[in-house]
């Protein structure tokens, strides 16, 4: 909180306006949500938020909260740009939020994806694969590996388990060695079954 408050505190000092993502906002799991900065100080962030986590990309539907009058300016500029979201998917995205629906649907997911999750940290608690991060939140971790990556993921992808590599996510330089999992699209018992050949792999000499 006090890195936040500096931060609000800055941008009034300097007129500069934060964009907040809240990216994997809904789905955290052992840790309570932090507090979106945009209830702190509303005329100097923008917030901005989007269902492609929350229901699917395919809805292309976002939303932006921010003060009345920048909202206002927005939706000025945003009325020029010639790009709009489809009329009955945004009706479907309110009706859900009036209803309750949306909540009881995050809630939901919220759960399995928890399941999920949990299944994976529990085949790599030990640490002999490799060290897991970003599990605290979201549908995908990393485990960085000692492992090459590459050879991991294609030994994997033939025994029909498929996982990217964290190199695909350098602009440059690659500092890590690595996989990156999800499991947002996967039934439990896959995800566990994948983990359990990818340990094995990873167990090999």
């Amino acid at each position: 909180m006090p890195r936040r408050r500096a931060l609000t505190a800055w941008a009034r000092d300097t007129g500069a306006l934060i964009a907040e993502d809240d990216y994997d906002g809904e789905f955290r799991y052992d840790v309570a949500p932090l507090p979106a900065l945009f209830g702190m100080d509303p005329e100097v962030v923008v917030y901005l938020g989007t269902t492609t986590k929350i229901l699917t990309p395919a809805l292309r539907v976002g939303w932006l909260a921010a003060s009345p009058g920048l909202a206002a300016r927005l939706a000025a500029a945003g009325g020029m740009l010639g790009d709009w979201a489809s009329g009955p998917a945004q009706g479907a995205l309110l009706s859900m939020i009036a209803t309750g629906a949306l909540e009881r649907h995050i809630r939901r997911m919220r759960h399995d994806y928890s399941r999920r999750r949990a299944a994976m940290t529990a085949a790599f608690r030990g640490g002999d694969a490799g060290r897991l991060l970003g599990d605290e939140a979201g549908m995908h971790m990393i485990l960085e590996t000692r492992q090459p990556a590459a050879e991991v993921a294609a030994a994997a992808a033939e025994r029909g388990v498929a996982v990217a590599t964290l190199e695909r996510y350098f602009a440059g330089t690659v500092t890590r060695n690595g996989l990156v999992l999800g499991y947002g699209g996967a039934a439990l018992a896959d995800v566990a079954r994948g983990c359990e050949i990818l340990a094995g792999l990873l167990a090999s000499p």
